[in-house]
């Protein structure tokens, strides 16, 4: 699809959206990374909520992402950071295998609290064998018996191939949510979004966690692939990476001082960048990766008074966009497969 055509349909399908919201707020000025993280007043209105697709689930339109406090703090910081989100009325925590000491973090504070959210993990695996060996790991680290939210994860670095057959990942992961061990179940990724159709049109999907970034949407454009699929089937949509993942210049998620790209090249940006993804049709929530209580509390803010993009502010900021993913390039792997 030509560029132009896929910015017109992007225009209209974000009126359609939009038209359901009120309001909209002018987009930033130039500040510093510091002044854009931070927000001077902690509280400025409830939580918003929406509804999680086809699961019915209400859930907060933050999401605590763990990977940054799970890669570069110790267990009781990452149960600090988990405990101040759920008194400040987030209900929904995202966590993974992969993100350190993150589910043994969320588990302490899962022991006493597990009513109170909407938790995910994730199953990093090619095969029925290391689907059940992560499974029982997590759920055993996460001290519950089971998760609200179970992601095949990272389907742009899985071995998709047989993954549907009857003694599949995916098949497998089906089983899980029969067995009680999930409620619902979904599909993550970054990249290769030609790999996602076929798992959404198998009607098993609940949920998508894919990139949704308005520089990468002219990288790999999951908004014009992949979520026109999953609005079809009225399957969840939840928004990572806004900020472009981690900024390996700044060390990546190893260092407790890190920010995301988007952070770096245009601090300015942060919560438009929010602010964008939420004004995707169907995205009902944004995860987004924290490392500290106090950079819990500034975020918030942004959720907390969010407004949608005018067009106006949405075709300005896709041109900006526009400059940025071509310095970026396919940061977070291939776009389509080798031939």
């Amino acid at each position: 699809m030509p560029a132009d055509h896929a910015d017109r349909l992007s225009r209209r399908d974000f009126v359609c959206q939009a038209s359901a919201f009120a309001g909209a707020a002018v987009l930033g000025s130039v500040v510093s990374s510091e002044q854009a993280r931070s927000v001077e007043s902690p509280s400025v209105g409830p939580l918003p909520r929406r509804t999680l697709g086809r699961t019915g689930e209400s859930i907060t339109i933050f999401t605590l992402g763990t990977a940054p406090c799970g890669n570069a703090r110790p267990v009781d910081e990452i149960a600090e950071v988990v405990n101040a989100a759920i008194d400040l009325g987030v209900t929904s925590i995202d966590t993974a295998p992969a993100y350190v000491r993150a589910e043994e973090g969320v588990g302490k504070v899962m022991k006493t609290r597990r009513k109170e959210v909407f938790l995910a993990t994730k199953v990093p695996a090619d095969s029925v064998e290391e689907g059940q060996r992560s499974l029982e790991k997590s759920l055993r680290l996460l001290q519950t018996d089971y998760v609200d939210l179970l992601y095949y994860h990272s389907v742009g670095n899985r071995k998709v191939e047989g993954a549907l057959d009857p003694d599949g990942a995916f098949t497998w992961l089906v089983k899980q949510k029969q067995a009680g061990k999930c409620r619902f179940i979904g599909i993550s990724g970054h990249n290769l979004p030609g790999r996602f159709a076929q798992f959404l049109e198998t009607g098993e999907v609940d949920v998508l966690l894919v990139v949704l970034s308005y520089v990468d949407r002219h990288t790999y454009n999951f908004e014009e692939k992949v979520l026109p699929i999953a609005r079809k089937h009225n399957v969840g949509i939840i928004a990572m990476k806004v900020l472009g993942g981690a900024d390996p210049k700044k060390g990546g998620y190893g260092n407790p001082q890190s920010v995301g790209r988007l952070a770096s090249a245009r601090p300015d940006r942060v919560e438009t960048a929010i602010r964008y993804a939420l004004s995707l049709p169907g995205v009902t929530s944004v995860n987004l990766g924290i490392n500290s209580v106090e950079q819990l509390k500034q975020d918030l803010v942004y959720f907390q008074r969010f407004e949608p993009l005018s067009e106006a502010e949405m075709d300005q900021l896709l041109e900006e966009g526009r400059e940025l993913a071509a310095a970026w390039g396919a940061h977070f792997g291939p776009v389509v497969e080798e031939a």
